[in-house]
């Protein structure tokens, strides 16, 4: 017996930040929903304040829930709007409209009472690293720890590994930094950021399709990176080492049990991973530290690194398997 189809709008849309950390992120939440017959049929962008917005009231009204990709833009609440408008959507989808509305994905660090005050709206709150469960303590919210999305995707098996990567980070003087050291010591580098053609089968032949095209067709002049996501993922495995300042870096390295090191981003949310994955965020060094990086065998997996990072992606897939469960379940009793 079929289930019923239920309509969900997503906010946060990350993809249109050209990541490929958010793009697999967003990939993963749609087929994750639509295997529970959940049809997500409204998509608010990253970066773009809902409130006040004239038709997203409407939308509201017609659909059963809302869920929201946290991802890591709760935090720091007393700089960053945000951080509130990303808490205040369930309270007002509520009030609009009776449906309920989940918070999953997300990362929070330095957010002060008044936007946990709002969080306390969501039917479902999932926390991607026990850092941030912290964050909720002594609140009364109930929160469930569920690692990030790109944890779950299925990687080829890599026969042999070579050289080393290096990417970029959120930080700009960092970035700058790790692809100066890049060329110095001739290994690869990778922005996350990229500009892959588009295929008008993903994105529709619409406003959003016509401007990632735009962008492909000018990275492909001025020379900057066009590798597609899918392409991403087998590259980054094949090498024996990467160093990075990207959390989501750091989380295909893990799905793809590729050795690495790594700065610290613009949140402990790396440190608070590994912490999780390992019991140690010995692999979050100094800058100075990875400019000393001289041999990728120094960096190899320990075994006991090995087994922890065996049991760890199998609980998060269990664990993400749950949420969206649950969150077809108060979907259904909530209709």
């Amino acid at each position: 017996m079929s289930l019923p189809l239920r309509r969900v709008a997503v906010f946060n849309d990350t993809r249109r930040t050209s990541h490929y950390g958010c793009e697999i992120v967003m990939e993963r939440l749609i087929a994750q929903l639509r295997q529970r017959a959940i049809e997500p049929v409204f998509f608010w962008p990253m970066g773009v304040d809902w409130r006040g917005q004239s038709g997203v009231d409407a939308v509201l009204r017609s659909v059963d829930g809302v869920v929201v990709n946290g991802e890591g833009s709760i935090h720091h609440s007393d700089r960053r709007p945000r951080a509130h408008y990303l808490a205040e959507i369930a309270a007002h989808a509520r009030q609009v409209a009776g449906i309920p509305s989940f918070l999953i994905n997300t990362s929070l660090h330095a957010i002060d009472q008044a936007v946990i005050d709002k969080l306390a709206a969501y039917q479902g709150i999932y926390l991607r690293e026990s850092r941030s469960m912290v964050v909720l303590e002594g609140s009364g919210l109930a929160a469930e720890r569920v690692p990030d999305l790109t944890l779950g995707i299925a990687v080829p098996h890599v026969e042999f590994r070579q050289g080393v990567l290096c990417t970029d980070s959120v930080n700009a003087a960092l970035a700058d930094r790790l692809r100066r050291l890049a060329r110095r010591r001739g290994w690869h580098h990778c922005r996350l950021t990229h500009a892959a053609r588009p295929r008008l089968a993903e994105y529709g032949p619409g406003r959003e399709y016509l401007r990632r095209h735009g962008k492909w067709l000018h990275a492909l002049l001025t020379g900057r990176n066009t590798r597609h996501r899918r392409h991403f993922v087998p590259f980054l495995g094949g090498h024996a080492l990467l160093c990075t300042g990207r959390f989501h870096a750091v989380t295909l390295a893990l799905a793809t049990a590729t050795p690495f090191v790594a700065v610290e981003s613009n949140t402990p949310k790396i440190s608070g991973l590994l912490e999780d994955v390992f019991g140690s965020s010995r692999r979050v060094l100094t800058l100075d530290d990875i400019e000393q990086v001289a041999d990728a065998q120094d960096y190899d997996w320990l075994p006991s690194e090995r087994n922890a990072l065996a049991m760890f992606l199998q609980s998060a897939d269990v664990s993400m398997h749950r949420m969206f469960d649950r969150i077809r379940k108060h979907l259904d009793e909530c209709a």
